[in-house]
């Protein structure tokens, strides 16, 4: 953040602040006192570019990168970026029920990035540190202003308002932007740059090609990066959704990581998911105004004729707190894959006269836990899950998520929304109520609330993936002693919510789909170094099990109260010694996807500092009849308990 101080024009430089689908900054108009001595209330918000700014033009830096490209050709030509750069402003510009409108506007020059002059640049030259392949910072206002004309915004001598015009344009032909004299809104975006990472100790190469990328880890396909950076530039933040559903493994654009080895994600990157197509409308929708860039235009459909909201708020169950920063995403019955997610939750800060943001306490910092999605026509499940790492941090998502994570709010299990049954304490979390949608209607009320619940982790962090050259069917298990389960801080009488597997794929492209998942009993020989399992007779059994990539897969099971009960009297009957969650790979081969890999899981251990032992919990078995404890690793498999509840 870099304001000059707590003028009428004050500005952010955003990136990295981002939240509930969108990108964030705050907001100190009326520089309301802070609790603290000196500051003022920063309101979080989003920004966006307004309307008069439209259509946002780019230069591109005519100085592409001259260092040699250790992967082959030279780096790239001026018109191939030139050309691909529009090609993905154009994913943006052709949403029909967006009036957001991108060009490439000619060149500038210069030796490396300039930051904020009023210039929104394209660049191949890559600024010292930077590690990412590529960023798409921007600079907007931080209070409501009155640009008035002739105002110099950033400081370098030469007017940048003209009452002249009514949309913004290089008036003065001097190479950088005006705008027209008017009132903005704090938050809006004044300029924009995006950089495209290619210093040579990183040996990365883009590639433009039309048809298939190659599969050179450190080659990239310029429009799948590109396009994904420009989402940032309108406003639009990371999201968690990268698995659509049991058929697509690919995600969101707005995604934060992309698999370079991995043609296929890198073609579906190129192209706009729904998620990115409804924020995009939601930030910029078309048939709001009578006229201007939000008005109807020949092959413009009104946001409202395609997509309705739905609305709510989030609360953190066991804290009873607004909850700040939860992903909450809509999941299409249809087809079972995700249609729209963002992030919960109204926050403000402390800001100091140096532009420091601060925090107090969650009753200060957390205003409320509302949320909203944008969706189309459909039936759905809203589902909310913690933003904790798995697969995407808070500090790489929102500020909102920041905020939540430093308050110890992202500490809950995945859960959908039960309606009427909606608790701290439910009986079948993994059971959602249809919401219908049509286009131009509000569902409001859809408020979460998440469970209480204790989760049996029997592993420490992550150290590794693994495994790999697995063969088909190859089982894999976690033993839950009794002892763990009387121990569990939930009381004698706990439920048995779900079962949590890490998992991951090597080409994100592929589902991350596994033969079958188990909850099932079982005995050890003297020693715990081999286990039979009752297969045939399971707790709870699901096949295929539809996991996740980079993230805990819930297992839910469906009656938690009966399952308790049953295990709880297993125990005391002495017929049930351990419970084991086990996965199972499918057996079809080859496994699909270029590495011709199984689905992986996470792994702790493997390293002489691991940071809790090695427990020998964990099994695995070919044949599903004698399974072998695995002596290096803990499986990163976890059993979720809860305390009895009504519903």
């Amino acid at each position: 953040m870099r304001p000059r101080n707590f003028a009428a024009i004050a500005l952010c430089a955003a990136g990295l602040l981002q939240a509930g689908g969108r990108l964030e900054s705050v907001d100190i108009t009326g520089l309301a006192p802070s609790p603290l001595p000196g500051h003022v209330i920063g309101r979080v918000i989003g920004i966006r570019w307004d309307a008069r700014s439209l259509p946002v033009r780019y230069r591109m830096n005519s100085t592409l990168n001259p260092v040699p490209n250790p992967l082959g050709p030279p780096f790239l030509t001026l018109a191939a970026a030139t050309a691909t750069i529009q090609q993905s402003l154009d994913q943006w510009n052709n949403i029909r029920t967006s009036f957001i409108s991108m060009i490439v506007d000619g060149t500038t020059a210069n030796a490396g990035l300039v930051g904020f002059n009023m210039v929104n640049e394209v660049s191949f030259r890559t600024s010292a540190g930077f590690g990412a392949i590529a960023s798409s910072p921007s600079v907007n206002l931080i209070a409501d202003s009155t640009f008035a004309h002739g105002d110099d915004i950033d400081g370098d001598g030469d007017s940048d308002v003209s009452s002249a015009i009514t949309a913004a344009q290089d008036v003065d032909n001097d190479g950088d932007i005006e705008f027209p004299a008017g009132f903005y809104r704090a938050g809006t975006i004044l300029d924009n740059d995006v950089q495209f990472n290619t210093k040579a100790s990183n040996g990365l190469r883009f590639t433009v090609a039309d048809g298939a990328v190659d599969t050179v880890s450190r080659s990239v396909d310029l429009m799948a990066v590109a396009v994904h950076e420009f989402g940032h530039s309108i406003g639009l933040a990371h999201v968690l959704n990268n698995q659509k559903s049991a058929t697509d493994g690919s995600g969101a654009t707005m995604y934060p990581f992309i698999d370079t080895s991995d043609p296929a994600t890198e073609l579906a990157q190129r192209s706009l998911d729904i998620d990115d197509i409804a924020w995009a409308s939601y930030l910029y929708p078309e048939g709001t105004a009578a006229s201007g860039p939000a008005a109807i235009q020949p092959g413009d459909v009104p946001f409202s004729a395609e997509f309705g909201l739905i609305q709510g708020e989030v609360r953190h169950g066991v804290l009873n707190q607004p909850l700040a920063g939860a992903s909450v995403f809509a999941l299409d019955r249809r087809d079972e894959a995700i249609s729209s997610s963002g992030y919960s939750g109204t926050t403000q800060v402390s800001v100091s006269p140096t532009g420091g943001l601060f925090l107090i306490n969650p009753a200060f910092n957390i205003l409320n836990g509302n949320y909203v999605l944008p969706v189309p026509r459909g039936q759905y499940w809203v589902g909310v899950e913690a933003v904790d790492g798995d697969p995407v941090a808070a500090s790489s998502v929102n500020l909102t998520a920041q905020i939540g994570a430093i308050f110890s709010q992202q500490n809950f299990n995945e859960e959908f929304y039960r309606g009427q049954q909606e608790a701290v304490l439910e009986r079948r979390p993994g059971r959602g109520v249809n919401i219908p949608m049509q286009p131009g209607r509000i569902q409001s009320g859809i408020d979460l609330l998440t469970n209480r619940t204790f989760n049996i982790n029997q592993f420490g962090n992550r150290n590794f993936v693994g495994f790999i050259n697995v063969p088909a069917g190859l089982y894999y298990a976690v033993r839950i002693p009794v002892t763990a389960l009387n121990s569990a801080s939930v009381g004698p009488d706990y439920l048995i919510h779900s079962g949590n597997f890490e998992t991951f794929h090597l080409d994100a492209s592929v589902p991350v789909l596994f033969g079958e998942a188990l909850l099932t009993t079982g005995t050890t020989n003297a020693d715990g170094s081999v286990a039979t399992l009752n297969l045939a007779n399971p707790l709870r059994r699901v096949a295929p099990f539809l996991a996740q990539d980079g993230d805990f897969a819930p297992f839910f099971f469906d009656d938690s109260h009966e399952l308790g009960k049953t295990v709880r009297e297993g125990i005391a009957a002495g017929t049930i010694q351990n419970l084991f969650l086990v996965l199972r790979v499918g057996a079809a081969t080859p496994f699909p996807g270029v590495s011709g890999q199984a689905p992986l899981m996470g792994l702790d251990g493997g390293v002489a500092s691991n940071d809790v032992p090695i427990f020998g919990l964990s099994y695995t078995s070919a044949d599903g009849v004698t399974f072998t404890r695995n002596n290096v690793f803990n499986f990163r498999f976890s059993l979720v308990l809860s305390a009895p509840g009504q519903n």
